[in-house]
């Protein structure tokens, strides 16, 4: 696996880094526990993947998205003996070809949807590969460059608010935003006065999962350790994880915020009973200055479903993102650092 230290931000303004750094590289949220998890590999045959950055695993077929492939997004293997199946999510400018892969999603049909940034759109593939895409949602141009989704029901996405108004937007299959709710949780006054709203929003980027069956919506902040919980049913927010000293830092230049702290989660589930969540925790001083040598994070957080820290799986490999099973205890992670980068890990 060819080795390159991608801040994979989706926003080409946030490459930039800055020396300084007020954050340290370490756990900022104290577990009662931390346990050991070992990896074991899983061979991939014929397929190169250069930057695997989501993995959903339905039933027998296991999907590898890829963000800087040299044809295709999108990786389908049959599991657990990872036999490449099939290549789709076709880069290129053509109308059904793709400039972007930000995330994959499964409905509770069991269909593959895709967000193409570039494209402004949500594409759901045909259980048939080789038909034609036949639902395509074209995002409403009042949203700024979508960068994550999830289902909200059968006919609404949830998905991220970059205008810095609010956290997140609800849009229906035509594209359009029908809800907006909640704000970007910072703590700092001086901060949001002194700060555009769209920076804001760069700066507190999130990941998110949301689980329909216990209506919890989790988000996790990209450059700081901040967990944001909040009740979808209820509309209300259940906590805020994370010291203020610990929400994303940055420099505003213009209308562009630069990262001057850590890079911090990268992924997160809901689950039935807890919330997992990926952490890096690299400063950008050491990135910068060649001391960090792994991309990804070895550290998966787990918390109740009310915010209160539980368990910290220490890995013996990065990963960049992750399937987990709670059901059968087990985390497929993506470590981009190896040349077969699928590697499962088991857990009590």
């Amino acid at each position: 696996m060819k080795r390159m230290f991608q801040f994979v931000l989706g926003i080409s303004l946030l490459i930039t880094l800055v020396s300084c750094s007020k954050a340290e590289s370490q756990t900022r949220v104290k577990f009662s526990k931390i346990a050991l998890l070992s990896s074991k590999e899983m061979t991939i045959e014929d397929v190169y993947l250069k930057y695997p950055f989501r993995i959903r695993l339905h039933d027998s077929s296991l999907y590898v998205m890829d963000i800087h492939p040299a044809d295709y997004y999108i990786h389908t293997f049959k599991y657990p003996s990872l036999e490449h199946q099939k290549s789709f999510m076709k880069r290129g400018e053509a109308p059904e070809e793709f400039l972007d892969a930000e995330n994959i999603r499964l409905d509770s049909h069991g269909f593959l949807w895709a967000l193409d940034a570039n494209k402004r759109k949500i594409v759901r593939f045909p259980q048939n590969l080789g038909e034609p895409l036949n639902n395509v949602v074209n995002l409403d141009e009042k949203l700024i460059r979508t960068l994550d989704f999830d289902f909200f029901n059968d006919s609404t996405f949830i998905v991220p608010d970059y205008t810095g108004e609010y956290r997140i937007n609800m849009v229906n299959l035509q594209g359009e935003i029908v809800h907006r709710a909640f704000h970007i949780p910072i703590r700092s006054e001086a901060v949001k006065k002194n700060t555009p709203p769209i920076v804001l929003a760069q700066a507190w980027r999130p990941f998110l999962s949301y689980n329909p069956e216990n209506g919890i919506l989790a988000m996790v902040t990209q450059l700081g350790q901040v967990l944001d919980i909040y009740d979808i049913k209820k509309e209300s927010i259940v906590t805020i994880v994370g010291h203020r000293d610990h929400e994303p830092q940055f420099i505003t230049k213009g209308n562009y915020a630069i990262p001057n702290g850590i890079m911090g989660y990268s992924d997160v589930h809901v689950g039935q009973e807890y919330i997992y969540a990926l952490f890096w925790g690299h400063s950008f001083t050491d990135i910068k200055n060649g001391k960090i040598q792994k991309e990804g994070g070895n550290r998966v957080h787990v918390f109740a479903l009310d915010g209160t820290p539980k368990i910290e799986y220490k890995l013996d490999s990065y990963i960049t993102g992750f399937h987990i099973d709670e059901k059968n205890k087990f985390i497929i992670g993506l470590d981009v650092n190896s040349n077969q980068p699928v590697k499962k890990f088991e857990y009590e």
